[in-house]
Formats: C-alpha cells, structure tokens, sequence
C-alpha cells in the first residue's frame, strides 16, 4: 500500500500538514504517538516518564508492524524520533512515501518556546538542546526519506500542495 508517511523534528508541521493532507484527499490520518498513546491510556509525557524512552520506542515500532496490515490509503504521522531505531525503515519503506518535512532551527524554537506539548525541553537552553537533537536526527531522517520538503517559510497549504504533486508523480 502506498501511504502518505510525514516524518520530521518537533516543530516541523507534521500534525497541521497530516490533518490537512487527510482533509483534502479524503483519507484516514494515523498518529503514531496517539495510537501509542490511546493504547496506553497516558499522554506520549506520561508514557516517557513511567517507561522511558526505550519503551515509547518499542510501542512505535509495535504500531508500524501492526500498520502492515492496513489496506486503505492512509496519512500516517510519525513521532519525531521514531526514524530513530533502525527496526523501523523497513516497515517505512513497505509502508509508503515517507516525506520528510524538514525545517530550520530557528523555527523550531519559536514553535516550541510557545506550547505545552514539548515543555520538556524548555529546561536549560532549548535552542542548545534544539541543535544537538537535530544534529542527531538528521541522518536518520535523511536515511527513511523518499522526498525532502524544505517547510520554512511555506503555509501548510503550500505544502500540503507540494506533497499532493510529489505524489502524483510517484503514482502514475
């Protein structure tokens, strides 16, 4: 089945671009964090500090493998670091299209000084922190891609536009 799979760093637009996406090609959106989270009953928060980060992990590659199985074209959203463990680029790649949403530094520490959801990173120096984690995460990223999209200083609509293009081409 050829998925739309949207990978990317905290902050990258994946959730907007996901449910717009879903939205204007009349498709399901998947979340893996809220699958993971929904099976658990706990916020992705919760999950991280009973079990850790190990455990999270293995709950997103449990959710990939059971992915396998899905039929019906799909948006599929990734955790940000799920591309992460090695286990999970052949699932990916029997999956879909993983589109890479890649976005610059400065974005991300806008997006994330702002909101609730990655609160976590906010102690110490979150730009700091921004930059080693997306140091580390950017060959991962780059090893599951099938296309990378630059996001900075695009709408979502704008990507979602060149998502829906990228696609085109690799379907006919």
């Amino acid at each position: 089945m050829n998925h739309i799979i949207l990978e990317g760093f905290m902050g990258s637009g994946k959730s907007a671009v996901g449910k717009a996406l879903s939205k204007e090609l009349g498709v399901p959106l998947i979340d893996i964090d809220k699958l993971v989270s929904g099976r658990l009953k706990m916020t992705s928060a919760e999950v991280y500090s009973h079990y850790g980060d190990a455990y999270y992990r293995a709950m997103e590659t449990v959710a990939l493998a059971e992915l396998q199985e899905k039929t019906q074209r799909s948006i599929i959203v990734l955790g940000s670091g799920l591309a992460l463990m090695p286990q999970n680029a052949p699932y990916l790649k029997k999956l879909g299209t993983v589109y890479y949403l890649k976005v610059g530094k400065q974005i991300v520490v806008e997006r994330l000084s702002k909101g609730e959801k990655h609160s976590w990173l906010r102690a110490g120096d979150l730009e700091d922190r921004v930059v080693k984690m997306m140091k580390e995460r950017e060959p991962a990223y780059r090893k599951v891609a099938d296309v990378t999209i630059r996001v900075d200083g695009k709408s979502t609509a704008q990507i979602v536009s060149e998502i829906i293009e990228c696609d085109s081409k690799e379907n006919n």
